[in-house]
Order: structure tokens, then sequence, then C-alpha cells
């Protein structure tokens, strides 16, 4: 057993999901013409043998995370690891605030993308096959070169990070300009798609039915929507409202 296998995936019947939804102001001119709302998730996975925060948000999260780790009935110390998906500010930028609360956890980032994650944080890497307390790490690079996705094996969970998100209910492809490599992304989407998870959960964007269904629909296409893009106006509706 490597370092990095802190437990090996168990059936877990007490598994404890709770998101933290926060939105962010996007001002006109970073993607498109419209000032976006952009919601931006991490979540708390609680199972038998430890309590795993998956990314650490915008910078100002902590506030946030302590609310939800009320709602499940924990504490800062009871977080046991800090799991990064990639190194865009938005996941990341909350880190040293969390690890300045979260004092007893180990933190947790894709290899490749520890070099571009700006934090007093002590970062160690995780590759291919690892584990985190049940969660089987993925690499699944393109958004960034070390992102990562994580797999709760027994549950069928798959947490995708920002490999795939959704808009106006239906999944849609991360914005191109702030994706590394496209190509590498896009066979990343097909091997998530491969695993046939029973719920995906995304880093930007509800849950939807039937994510396997979806996602094959959207490799079958050239090119999407993307879940930071807002509705193309229209004469008959020139000022659509934006949803994400």
């Amino acid at each position: 057993m490597t370092e990095n296998d802190l437990e090996e995936p168990v059936a877990d019947p007490h598994l404890v999901v709770e998101p933290v939804i926060q939105h962010l102001q996007l001002p006109a001119g970073i993607i498109g013409p419209f000032e976006l709302d952009l919601d931006v998730r991490c979540f708390l996975v609680r199972g038998p043998t430890g309590l795993v925060l998956v990314d650490a948000g915008p910078e100002g999260s902590a506030p946030e995370i302590e609310q939800a780790l009320g709602r499940v009935g924990a504490k800062w110390s009871d977080v046991t690891d800090v799991v990064l998906t990639h190194s865009h500010a938005d996941h990341v930028g909350g880190l040293d605030e969390v690890a300045s609360k979260a004092q007893r956890a180990t933190f947790w980032a894709g290899a490749p993308d520890i070099g571009d994650i700006l934090s007093r944080a002590p970062l160690r890497p995780l590759s291919e096959g690892d584990h985190v307390r049940g969660l089987r790490v993925l690499q699944t690079p393109g958004h960034t070169k070390g992102h990562i996705s994580l797999l709760h094996e027994e549950e069928r969970i798959l947490f995708v990070g920002d490999a795939i998100g959704t808009a106006t209910g239906t999944m849609a492809r991360a914005p191109s300009q702030f994706t590394a490599d496209a190509s590498r992304a896009e066979v990343s989407l097909r091997r998530l798609s491969d695993l046939q998870p029973a719920r995906m959960l995304f880093s930007h964007g509800p849950e939807v039915p039937d994510p396997v269904d979806q996602l094959r629909e959207l490799l079958a296409t050239a090119s999407g929507i993307e879940f930071a893009r807002p509705p193309t106006p229209s004469p008959s509706n020139p000022d659509p409202e934006v949803e994400l």
C-alpha cells in the first residue's frame, strides 16, 4: 500500500455527500458580453473512515464550508482530507483559510497541477489509481494538465470537477478559454462516460438525470454549449436570462 492509498473503497451505507454552493459574479467581457452569475460547488464527503472536502472553493469560502460542516454534524477538526480537483482559483482560492482551520487534514492535488497552486498548504501528489477515504483518483487532464476526478466505487458517485458541467439543465463542456488542452479534455470525457456512474456531481451546475446518456449525446457532437456560456440573443428574445 502506498502513502496515497489511505483507504481501500468499502461498502458504505452511511455515506453522506453535502454540497457547498457559492456564486461568483463574472464581469462582462470575461466570458462573452454578459455579466454572469457562476455557481461554484465543493463537496463534503463523509464516510466511516473520514471526512473529505473536495475542493476549497474561491477565496472567502470558509464560512459556507463551516455551515455545511454543521449540517453534517461535523467540525473543522473532523476534516481528514482536502482533495483539489485542479488548480483554478475558483477551486483553490479558499485553500489557505481552509488549511488554517482544518489543521488535522492532509491536502492533496493531482501531481502535475501542484506547481500552479499558490498556497502555503503542504500539498501531496495524487496519481491514477490512488485512493483517499474510499474515493478512487482518476486522471482526467485537459481542463488543466493535472485535473483529477474522484469515483466512489461502491456508490458509483463520480465527482467530475470541471471536466464537465451543466447549464440550463443540460450537460455542457467547460469554457474553451479556460481549457488548457481541448483534445485531452475530450479524451477524458470519453473515459468518464465509459465508467457509467450512477450519479455525476459537477463543480459548476446541478445534477442532471441520466448523466451517462447525456454525456454520450454531448460527445456525439463536435462542439456544444459551455457551462459558463450565456444564451445567444435572438430577435424574439433580445435580452435572454442567463441560467447556470
